[in-house]
């Protein structure tokens, strides 16, 4: 496996919200799928999950009890975007 730092700025930048709002996109295009784990409903890991599907990225979540909010996020994934509940590790190998 192979991993590649994307930035939009110099490694010396300091982070800044305005500079978070532009990785979403490139975290999602560097992607060939994603996979939630127990996200709140407004996570950034959905934002990074939105960006995915629109660009066709397979969606997969791993939803903990239904009467936690840590789990929220991935019951609207699995609701709105019709991504696949991964049930065991080889679900998510299979990814």
């Amino acid at each position: 496996m192979r991993t590649i730092v994307i930035e939009r700025c110099s490694p010396q930048t300091l982070a800044s919200d305005i500079r978070q709002i532009h990785k979403p996109p490139l975290i999602a295009a560097g992607s060939t799928a994603m996979l939630v784990v127990e996200a709140g409903w407004r996570s950034g890991s959905l934002n990074v999950a939105g960006h995915a599907a629109a660009l066709g990225r397979p969606l997969r979540a791993v939803p903990g009890p239904v009467i936690f909010p840590s789990s929220d996020g991935c019951y609207r994934l699995i609701k709105e975007f019709k991504a696949r509940i991964i049930t065991d590790a080889t679900d998510a190998a299979a990814l």
